[in-house]
C-alpha cells in the first residue's frame, strides 16, 4: 500500500484537496470527507484499487492560517489539561491527608483547599487507603514533568510557586546520656589560684663519729 501526502485548502464553499505527486486535484464539501475523496481521486488516477491507497493530509488553510498546526496544538494542549487535572487531584489528596494529618481542622483545610470539607473528608480516606510509596512515586514523577507548570505568574510581574507540604516529625529526639556529652573545657570552671610546689631541701649527710684514739 502506498501513502500519498495530500494538502487542503478552503475556497468558498469547498475544500480544494491537491496531490502534488500527482498534479491532481479534487474537492471535498466537509474535512471528514477529505481522506475517502482524495483516495478516490488517487486510485481513479493511477488505475489501482482503492483498498491500495492511503493519504496523510499535511496541509489545511483557510483564510491564510494553518489550521492543522492550531488543531495539533489544541490536541496537544487538550491531553496537558487533562495530565494536570490528574496531577491537581493527586496534589490536593496529599495536601488535604498531611494538614489534617498536622491537626488541621477539616474545615480549615477546606477553607485552604478550596474544597468541601466532605471532600476533604473522601479526600483523606481516599490517600489512607493508597499505597504512601505509589503515591510518593507519581508526586515526584508530576513534579519532574511539570516543574514550569508549577509557577504561577501574577499580574505584578511575580510568581508564586507550589511548595510541598509535609507532616511534621512528632518523633522526639533521643537524649544524650552523660557518656556521650562532651567534657567540659577549662574555661567552664572558675579559675583556681595556682600553689607552687613544695620544694625539699636535700637531706644532710649524718655526722661521722670520731673513734676514741
Amino acid at each position: 500500500m502506498k501513502t500519498y501526502e495530500v494538502t487542503v485548502e478552503r475556497d468558498g464553499r469547498w475544500w480544494m484537496v491537491a496531490v502534488p505527486e500527482l498534479d491532481g486535484l479534487t474537492q471535498a464539501r466537509r474535512l471528514d470527507e477529505v481522506e475517502q475523496m482524495a483516495r478516490e481521486y488517487i486510485a481513479v488516477t493511477t488505475d489501482v484499487p482503492l483498498s491500495r491507497v492511503a493519504v496523510e493530509v499535511t496541509g489545511i488553510a483557510a483564510d491564510g492560517q494553518d489550521l492543522l498546526e492550531a488543531k495539533v496544538l489544541v490536541d496537544g494542549l487538550r491531553r496537558r489539561a487533562k495530565e494536570l487535572e490528574a496531577l491537581v487531584a493527586e496534589l490536593t489528596r496529599e495536601v488535604a491527608s498531611a494538614l489534617t494529618g498536622a491537626s488541621v481542622p477539616v474545615r480549615d483545610v477546606s477553607s485552604v483547599l478550596g474544597i468541601s470539607h466532605q471532600r476533604v473528608s473522601q479526600l483523606v480516606q481516599a490517600a489512607a487507603e493508597a499505597s504512601g510509596a505509589r503515591s510518593a512515586k507519581a508526586i515526584r514523577k508530576s513534579r519532574q514533568e511539570f516543574t514550569h507548570d508549577l509557577v504561577i505568574p501574577l499580574a505584578n510581574g511575580r510568581a508564586v510557586r507550589l511548595v510541598e507540604v509535609t507532616t511534621p516529625n512528632t518523633t522526639r529526639p533521643e537524649s544524650k546520656s552523660a557518656a556521650t556529652r562532651p567534657a567540659p573545657h577549662d574555661g567552664d570552671h572558675p579559675t583556681r589560684k595556682k600553689t607552687s610546689p613544695r620544694v625539699r631541701s636535700p637531706k644532710r649527710p649524718a655526722a661521722t663519729r670520731r673513734s676514741a684514739s
